[in-house]
């Protein structure tokens, strides 16, 4: 793990010395520590970079190397409103069968903890090192803060996965997973889990502590939407606050997320999900073409179009009992195709095989063959159904209604304004979340965190064969991810989940 670790490091920073001959006979690799290659204010930058990368293109198998867009997918293979019709090539089915994220010796666990571990140690070395480096306080703070953002990040993903699940207004003394504050070897030395409270306690801090670093900083991202700013702090404390019930704080930071950002309105929202220009679009991995990821992207396993083995055997459906929840009138309804003649009339090659269901929300650019495209990670659009989420919990139910059509009416020209209230206006708000946000990684982790069980639909192109389950109760052992037996063997103070 902490190989791995400097490895990653030593990538981000190769750039800055790739013509310098001197450095590279000097000053191999494979003896390089985080103090030398962190020494100067470029190459903190640099190391930042490295995350940013690490977003959307690591190593690993072609699956896993498309980095938060594999997990992003992971998660809605565990839910129930993505639908793998048929076997094909066989990516991602042992995830949604619910048998790999509880084996541990499977890749999914191994990668899913190297992957979050390795970004809170990239991070690491640049919060314990960037005060003692000379440069513009903007620039450290800037630099610092984005830092600070990426080790919460992390563990709000591990804790959600791993830990069990956060239950507002209880102590939390469940078991969570180990922080990190320092590098990798402190685990190796045998470091215990933390409760779940710990870790959200931590969480929230480095989330404060990077508001806090970038407000102070004039350094500003420009149109680069995968640097961290305020607004995407604001939103990952909304999904915090969200998770924890904590109802007012989410509605606080929510609206603070969005500000100078407009939603994506009715005629961009079709535009293929491919382009951090897209209004609405607040955080983004902005993919390079010249450092594409190919077949290990995102796209080659979510989009419609992309020739990728997977795509041409398993185009990704939408759960049939979801998509009768919308009315005609939707323009979402059209990310997917179910009478014969929509089908048919998807743009892609005759050897594609077509499904009733069948996405083309996401697109793959430029015509599919590059594979390639930004990887959404947070809109506008989420946090106005966190706000209205937390205002329903709340009993606000004017307020609720207000900020869902605001959503609603953009998504549907004859859309009128809900009169639910309680409950029930609660459940149409989670259905208009999963409508909006399908495939963009978040059922799973929604279903968790709200208790509710997995009801796959068993019609449209559902395959009881492909899925292996179409149910699961809410609270079992079964939602917690296993550690992987390689973190086991090495920290023997970490507790494994039942």
């Amino acid at each position: 793990m902490k190989k791995v670790s400097k490895i990653l490091l030593l990538l981000a920073v190769f750039a800055v010395y790739a013509c310098s001959e001197d450095f590279l006979d000097t000053s191999p690799t494979d003896q390089l520590g985080a103090d030398q290659v962190l020494s100067t204010i470029e190459n903190q930058r640099a190391a930042l970079e490295g995350i940013h990368r690490h977003m959307y293109g690591v190593g690993g198998s072609q699956d896993e190397r498309s980095g938060y867009g594999n997990m992003m997918i992971n998660y809605d293979m565990l839910g129930q409103d993505v639908v793998n019709p048929e076997r094909g090539s066989g990516w991602f089915i042992s995830v949604y069968q619910w048998i790999e994220h509880r084996l541990n010796s499977s890749s999914l666990v191994e990668h899913t903890y190297d992957y979050y571990y390795s970004m809170i140690a990239n991070a690491n070395n640049i919060i314990n090192s960037i005060d003692n480096v000379t440069g513009s306080d903007d620039e450290k703070n800037n630099i610092k803060g984005q830092a600070l953002f990426y080790r919460a990040f992390a563990h709000f993903n591990m804790v959600q996965l791993y830990g069990g699940r956060y239950v507002p207004g209880q102590a939390n003394n469940q078991l969570g997973i180990v922080i990190n504050l320092d590098d990798l070897s402190n685990i190796g030395e045998g470091k215990a889990r933390s409760t779940v409270e710990e870790v959200y306690t931590q969480i929230d801090t480095d989330l404060n502590a990077a508001l806090q670093a970038l407000n102070a900083s004039s350094v500003s991202a420009g149109s680069d939407k995968s640097q961290i700013t305020s607004n995407i702090v604001n939103g990952l404390l909304a999904r915090v606050a969200l998770t924890k019930g904590e109802w007012a704080n989410a509605i606080t930071f929510a609206q603070a997320a969005r500000q100078g950002f407009d939603l994506t309105d009715i005629n961009d929202i079709t535009n293929g999900f491919n382009n951090s220009g897209t209004s609405g679009w607040i955080w983004s991995s902005q993919v390079n073409p010249d450092h594409g990821t190919y077949f290990a992207s995102f796209f080659a396993y979510m989009s419609y179009n992309y020739s990728s083995s997977h795509i041409r055997n398993d185009p990704k459906c939408i759960n049939a009992d979801l998509y009768d929840m919308m009315p005609d009138t939707d323009v979402r309804k059209g990310f997917w195709a179910v009478e014969q003649d929509d089908i048919d009339a998807i743009d892609i090659p005759s050897n594609f095989r077509r499904f009733p269901y069948m996405n083309t929300k996401f697109e793959a650019l430029p015509s599919g063959t590059l594979g390639d495209g930004d990887v959404v990670l947070m809109r506008v659009a989420e946090m106005l159904l966190i706000e209205a989420e937390a205002n329903a919990h709340l009993g606000n139910d004017g307020a609720a209604q207000d900020v869902l059509f605001e959503l609603v009416s953009e998504r549907d020209p004859s859309a009128v304004e809900s009169t639910n209230t309680g409950q029930a206006l609660l459940d149409e708000i989670l259905v208009q979340r999963r409508l909006e946000l399908w495939g963009e990684g978040f059922n799973f982790l929604d279903l968790k965190r709200l208790n509710l069980p997995l009801e796959r639909s068993t019609r449209g192109s559902f395959s009881i064969t492909q899925a292996r389950i179409s149910e699961m109760p809410a609270g079992g052992n079964e939602w917690n991810f296993l550690f992987p037996i390689s973190a086991l063997n090495v920290n023997k103070e970490l507790d494994q989940n039942p």
